[in-house]
């Protein structure tokens, strides 16, 4: 059958009470944004309509179906039936399957183990005159489970969903109608990872220059300690700090230093002087 000939491009398969007001709604908007034509039951049936019969021609109508498939998806005979419906349409007519798996693991599916267990031992007892409609229900989900699809685990359900349109295109074969799109997406993603980056970036900058700065204080305090040493030594050192300390007051005390120092040292007219009283007005004003 030609694309051409299609009514929908996607039927979406979900359980209205656990998906429909939250993920599959996001999904269904995001493939509608995406050019993607979809069919979903609420929005596609019209009232005082067949709607088994409905559901059915939209499957047969649709190129592909997407099942989502939720904890309590398996409690809901009505799903069963329509995912019976879809897999009967893959073997006959080629359609296309694409499950995801919204906070269920694909082996509970498959082996209906947890919630999946719990819903069809109710099933067993409710329909324990037609066991054979429950068997095609176990058999197809085992089979719907191991098609290969998308699963939720610990991704973002923006990303998650981001990440089903753009499966959805390529089992479609729709490069060409979701190329705006993926490109938006893939944008996106890029956006997020380069502001993490420039975050890091930015951190790994600020240390940089934090450690550049202690190191610079450490090795001027170090010289301005060498040079204090090799100026101030023995008795004079003693005689400078007692001056400072019994003086009348704390004001003035980078002057007396000086004075002391210079007079202490004796007063020699050149370079070398120079930096001595640079390094002695330096430390006067750290002792201070």
């Amino acid at each position: 059958m030609a694309f051409t000939s299609y009514t929908y491009q996607v039927f979406l398969s979900f359980r209205g009470e656990d998906t429909r007001k939250n993920f599959t709604d996001h999904l269904y908007s995001t493939l509608s944004k995406a050019g993607i034509v979809t069919f979903r039951d609420d929005n596609s049936i019209q009232r005082g309509e067949n709607i088994e019969l409905e559901i059915e021609k939209a499957i047969q109508e649709s190129q592909m179906s997407v099942v989502v498939l939720s904890k309590d998806y398996a409690s809901s005979t009505w799903c069963l039936d329509e995912l019976v419906m879809i897999m009967d349409r893959k073997r006959t007519a080629g359609h296309i399957v694409l499950p995801v798996f919204y906070d269920v693991d694909p082996s509970q599916v498959g082996e209906q183990t947890g919630n999946y267990a719990e819903a069809f031992a109710k099933h067993q007892d409710h329909f324990q005159d037609d066991m054979e409609r429950v068997e095609k229900w176990k058999a197809t989900l085992k089979e719907v489970a191991y098609l290969g699809g998308m699963v939720l685990q610990d991704r973002h359900e923006s990303q998650f969903i981001g990440d089903i349109v753009e499966e959805v295109g390529k089992r479609l074969d729709s490069t060409v109608l979701l190329a705006p799109y993926i490109a938006w997406h893939r944008y996106r993603l890029l956006v997020k990872k380069t502001k993490m980056i420039v975050y890091i970036l930015y951190i790994i900058c600020i240390s940089i220059f934090v450690g550049l700065f202690l190191y610079k204080f450490i090795c001027t305090w170090i010289f301005l300690q060498s040079e204090f040493d090799r100026h101030l030594k023995g008795d004079q050192y003693d005689r400078v700090i007692w001056k400072i300390g019994n003086g009348p007051s704390r004001a003035g005390t980078e002057q007396d230093f000086v004075r002391e120092l210079l007079r202490s040292t004796g007063t020699k007219k050149n370079i070398d002087m120079g930096i001595k009283i640079m390094c002695s007005l330096v430390l006067a004003f750290c002792l201070s």
